[in-house]
C-alpha cells in the first residue's frame, strides 16, 4: 500500500483565523506506486502546463481543468482511493474546553454517563449555544498554556464566567445542573482539571486530525493482501511534521498494546458505548502500519502533487463552489470512494441522534427502569452534596 498525505488550512494553534476556519487532510492511497508508475502521465501534465510541479493553489481552476482528462486517466490507472478529514477549529476549541472540565476521570462532579457515552455530544451541543467566541479564545489560551500553574486564577475566572452564562441561558433546570456542578468542582479545585499542555503542538488541530488519517491508513492496510509493503509519504511541513510523527507512533503503540491486551480488556473497548459505531478491527486500532512515514517535498513526489489537487478540489466542493465539467467529473470519482469525517458540530449531534435512536422511548420504560433512572440521578446528587463544592459562594 502506498499512502500520500497533504493538509490545508494550517494556522497552527490559532483557531480563530476567519480566513481559514477549517483544517483539512487528504489521504491518497493506492496498491501501486504512483511515484513510479505515474511518471508518463505526470510528465504529460507538466509539459501541457509548462511547469515543474503541480500545485493546485498556483494552478487555479482553469489550468486544473485543462489537465482533467490526464488526471482522470491517472486516477483510473492507479485505482486511487481518497479520504477526507477535517476539523472546524472553533468547534475544536469548544471540545477542548469540554475535555478540560468535564472529564469524569478528573472531575468528581461529572457522572460517568455524561462523559463516556454519546451523551457527551449532547452536552457539547448545549454548550455551543451558551459559550461565545470570546469565551473560547480565553479557554483555548489556557488549553495550550505550558505553565498552567501560573494561570489557575484565570481558570477559576473562566469557569465562573461559564457558570454565569449557563445560569442566564434558556437551558432547562436539569441541564443547568449537569453543566454547572462540574464547574463548581473546578472552581474549588482548578488544579484537578485538564487545562495546559506541556507540548501545545500535540493538541493542535493538525496533530489531532492526523489521528483520523492514521486510522484510515489502518483500514486500508486491513483490506490489503497479507504481507503487503506499506509506504507512507507526508508532505514536508516546517512546524508540524514532528507532531505528526509523534501522533503516528502513539497510534502504532496503541494498536500494538491492543494486540497484547487480555481478552477482557479488548472486550471492554468493543462493548464501550463510545465505540459502538466502529467495527471490531477499527475499535482495536488494528492495522496501523509499523514503518514510520517518510517526509518529502511536493516536487519529490507525484503522489503528493496529486493529493494536493484532490484536497484543493474537495475543499472547493465542500464550500459549495462550482467546478467546470472535467474537474467536477474527477471530484465525483475520488469523493465517491473514500471516507468523510472529522470534528464539527453537526457530526457530533448526528452521533448523538444515532445513539438516541437505539434507546427506548420514555413511554416504553417499565416502572423498574424508571425507578433505576431516578435512583441513579438521586445517587449522583447525593454524591455531589458529599463533595461540598461551591461552599464558599
Amino acid at each position: 500500500m502506498f499512502f500520500h498525505v497533504d493538509e490545508s488550512g494550517n494556522t497552527g494553534n490559532n483557531l480563530f483565523d476567519v480566513a481559514q476556519p477549517t483544517l483539512s487532510y487528504g489521504l491518497l492511497s493506492s496498491r501501486s506506486n504512483v511515484d513510479v508508475l505515474g511518471v508518463e502521465i505526470h510528465s504529460a501534465m507538466l509539459a501541457s502546463l509548462g511547469v515543474d510541479t503541480l500545485h493546485a493553489a498556483e494552478l487555479g481552476v482553469d489550468r486544473i481543468e485543462s489537465i482533467a482528462p490526464l488526471l482522470i486517466a491517472l486516477h483510473e490507472k492507479m485505482a486511487f482511493n481518497f479520504d477526507y478529514y477535517f476539523i472546524d477549529k472553533p468547534t475544536y476549541a469548544l471540545v477542548q474546553f469540554f475535555e478540560a472540565v468535564y472529564d469524569a476521570g478528573l472531575n468528581d462532579a461529572v457522572a460517568w454517563v455524561h462523559y463516556w457515552t454519546p451523551m457527551r455530544f449532547l452536552l457539547i451541543g448545549a454548550l455551543s449555544e451558551i459559550l461565545n467566541e470570546e469565551f473560547l479564545h480565553k479557554s483555548w489560551s489556557l488549553s495550550i498554556e505550558r505553565r498552567i500553574a501560573t494561570r489557575l486564577g484565570e481558570v477559576v475566572n473562566l469557569l465562573q464566567d461559564a457558570r454565569g452564562r449557563i445560569a442566564d441561558s434558556a437551558a432547562d433546570a436539569r441541564l443547568k445542573e449537569i453543566l454547572t456542578d462540574p464547574l463548581d468542582f473546578g472552581i474549588d479545585r482548578p488544579e484537578r482539571l485538564d487545562f495546559g499542555a506541556s507540548n501545545p503542538k500535540i493538541i493542535s488541530p493538525n496533530a489531532v486530525a492526523f489521528q483520523f488519517v492514521v486510522s484510515a491508513m489502518a483500514r486500508h492496510v486491513r483490506g490489503a493482501p497479507d504481507g503487503a509493503a506499506v509506504v507512507v509519504t507526508l508532505d514536508h511541513q516546517q512546524q508540524f511534521n514532528t507532531a505528526q510523527l509523534r501522533t503516528y507512533e502513539s497510534q502504532r503503540l496503541i494498536a500494538e498494546g491492543f494486540k497484547k491486551a487480555p481478552a477482557e480488556q479488548r472486550d471492554f473497548i468493543l462493548n464501550h458505548p463510545l465505540y459502538q459505531h466502529l467495527d471490531r478491527e477499527e475499535a482495536l486500532a488494528s492495522g496501523v502500519p509499523e514503518a514510520a512515514p517518510r517526509i518529502a517535498r511536493s516536487v519529490q513526489s507525484i503522489g503528493l502533487q496529486i493529493v494536493d489537487i484532490y484536497l484543493w478540489l474537495a475543499n472547493r466542493v465542500i464550500q459549495g463552489a462550482d467546478l467546470p465539467a472535467g474537474s467536477a467529473d474527477l471530484a465525483r470519482r475520488f469523493l465517491s470512494s473514500g471516507m468523510f469525517d472529522g470534528i464539527w458540530m453537526n457530526g457530533m449531534l448526528n452521533r448523538w441522534r444515532a445513539f438516541e435512536a437505539q434507546l427506548p422511548k420514555i413511554e416504553e420504560l417499565t416502572p423498574e427502569q424508571m425507578k433505576a433512572a431516578i435512583d441513579s440521578r438521586e445517587s449522583h446528587r447525593a454524591h455531589i452534596a458529599s463533595l461540598a463544592i461551591g461552599a464558599g459562594e
